[in-house]
């Protein structure tokens, strides 16, 4: 689900990195509150999302929407198609800077852009990619984090959030927020891995709509310390028919 669109987001950050630029992002404080348990927070998520045996039926995904580029006045077309258990391809065109393709065959990751060109992942960045392809990671959180602990309530606009931190080994800390009242994951601060170094991510998602028994968000905004990226996701296809070939790296 969201992890999907994360995915799609790390191909433009990762080399617009070489020509915008990065700076650190400061935290911010946690409220203190009586707070339920980690598996409570992430049952109601669940349920809040269409409940797992709805998202268990989807094998694959297929999406496809627009991309904004704030302020730099670059914008493009997305899509991108995933399927279980570990396989994803993604393709952002952007205009005046053409096509930004990645792609993850469950063993191999790779990307290929104008700026960078045809490469490889591996370290620390090919196992972020593992982690966010892991088709039904948000219904096994506690499994894709070795650790997972809920830290208190935030305001994210004006909606009350639980605070979860996720620790994934070898990986920089990830931050989930979870509205009090639906239960839907509505914010991830997430430090994405590039050949650039670490970028810190917010991640807003925002108008959730029902595909095939399954809400997914159809507005997301990614706010990196240089610029914001708005993506709006114009339709989502479950379980489409994939073609194995998009996943695997072309031949040099």
């Amino acid at each position: 689900m969201k992890s999907r669109i994360t995915i799609l987001l790390t191909t433009i950050l990762s080399a617009c990195a070489l020509t915008f630029g990065q700076s650190a992002s400061p935290a911010k404080p946690v409220s203190s509150v009586k707070l339920p348990t980690t598996q409570e927070v992430l049952d109601k998520y669940i349920a809040a999302v269409g409940g797992r045996d709805a998202v268990m039926k989807v094998k694959s995904w297929k999406s496809t929407g627009t991309v904004e580029l704030v302020p730099m006045g670059v914008a493009g077309s997305v899509e991108s198609v995933s399927a279980a258990p570990d396989r994803s391809y993604s393709k952002t065109t952007l205009a005046g800077l053409g096509e930004f393709v990645e792609g993850f065959d469950g063993k191999t990751a790779w990307s290929s852009n104008p700026i960078q060109g045809m490469r490889e992942k591996t370290g620390t960045e090919l196992a972020q990619t593992r982690l966010l392809n892991n088709f039904y990671r948000e219904l096994n959180l506690d499994k894709a984090y070795s650790k997972l602990t809920v830290k208190g309530t935030e305001k994210v606009g004006d909606k009350d959030a639980y605070v979860v931190t996720g620790q994934a080994e070898g990986l920089p800390e990830t931050t989930f927020y979870f509205d009090t009242k639906t239960g839907l994951l509505i914010r991830t601060d997430a430090t994405l891995v590039s050949p650039e170094g670490q970028q810190p991510a917010k991640i807003y998602l925002d108008e959730m709509k029902a595909f095939d028994g399954v809400l997914m968000p159809t507005k997301v905004r990614t706010v990196i310390p240089t610029m914001e990226i708005r993506l709006t996701v114009t339709d989502y296809k479950s379980n489409v028919p994939v073609d194995e070939a998009i996943f695997v790296r072309p031949k040099s």
